[in-house]
C-alpha cells in the first residue's frame, strides 16, 4: 500500500473516533436558550474541546466517505457525495459555533448581550453555511450510502446494516451527553470496518502507469 493510501486509511479510521469523542464530550445543553447559555458558561472549556474534536472528525470523514463509496455502485457514490456535503458544512458549523461560543462566554463580558449575538450566528443567507441543515443532509447521505451497499452486496450485510442502525441511533440521541459514546458506537464501528475493507481492496489492486490514487 502506498504512503498516500496509508494516510487516507489512517484518516478514515481516525475520523469516526474523533467525531464520536467530540459528540460525547458535548454538554447536554437542551433547547432552552437561557439554560443552554448558562451551561456553556459552566462548561466553557469542555465545549470548545468538544467542538474542535467534532470538527476534526467531520473533516476527516471526507476521505472515509470517499473510500467507502468505492465499495458499491452509483447509489453508494451518490450517498457518499451527499454525506460529504453534509459533513463538510457540519465541520464548518462546528468550528464557527465553537469559537463563537468560546468568545461569547469569555469572562468579564455582558453575557446577556453576547448570548443574543451567539443566537444570531446562523441567521439569514450569510449564516446558511453554518446552519443545522448540514446534519440531516449528512444523515440522509449515510442512509443512501448504506442502502446502496446493501443492494450491491459488495460487502458483508452486517456492515451497511450496522451503519443504518448507527445513523438512526446517532440522530435521535445527539446532544444527550456522554451516552452518545454508546449510541454512536455502531456508526463508528461500521465506518471503520467499511473504510478498512475499502482500503484493503484498493491495496490489492495493481497500479498502472503513473496513476496516483
Amino acid at each position: 500500500m502506498t504512503h498516500s493510501r496509508v494516510l487516507i486509511l489512517a484518516a478514515a479510521i481516525a475520523a469516526p473516533i474523533l467525531f464520536v469523542a467530540g459528540q460525547a464530550l458535548l454538554p447536554a445543553l437542551g433547547r432552552d436558550a437561557d439554560t443552554a447559555f448558562a451551561l456553556m458558561l459552566e462548561h466553557r472549556d469542555q465545549l470548545i474541546v468538544s467542538r474542535l474534536l467534532t470538527t476534526a472528525g467531520a473533516f476527516l470523514l471526507l476521505p472515509a466517505l470517499w473510500l467507502v463509496s468505492t465499495l458499491g455502485g452509483r447509489v453508494t457514490r451518490v450517498g457518499g457525495v451527499i454525506a460529504g456535503v453534509g459533513t463538510f458544512f457540519n465541520a464548518v458549523s462546528q468550528v464557527v459555533q465553537g469559537y463563537a461560543a468560546w468568545a461569547a462566554t469569555s469572562p468579564g463580558l455582558d453575557h446577556a448581550a453576547t448570548m443574543q449575538i451567539l443566537l444570531r450566528v446562523d441567521e439569514g443567507v450569510v449564516g446558511l453555511p453554518v446552519g443545522y441543515w448540514s446534519v440531516p443532509v449528512f444523515g440522509l447521505g449515510l442512509v443512501i450510502l448504506g442502502v446502496g451497499l446493501l443492494v450491491s452486496r459488495s460487502v458483508p450485510w452486517w456492515m451497511p446494516a450496522l451503519l443504518l442502525i448507527g445513523v438512526v441511533a446517532a440522530f435521535f440521541t445527539a446532544g444527550l451527553g456522554p451516552i452518545v459514546a454508546v449510541t454512536q458506537a455502531p456508526l463508528a464501528v461500521a465506518l471503520i470496518a467499511l473504510a478498512t475493507r475499502a482500503g484493503s481492496a484498493l491495496a490489492a489492486k495493481p497500479r498502472s502507469g503513473h496513476a496516483v490514487v
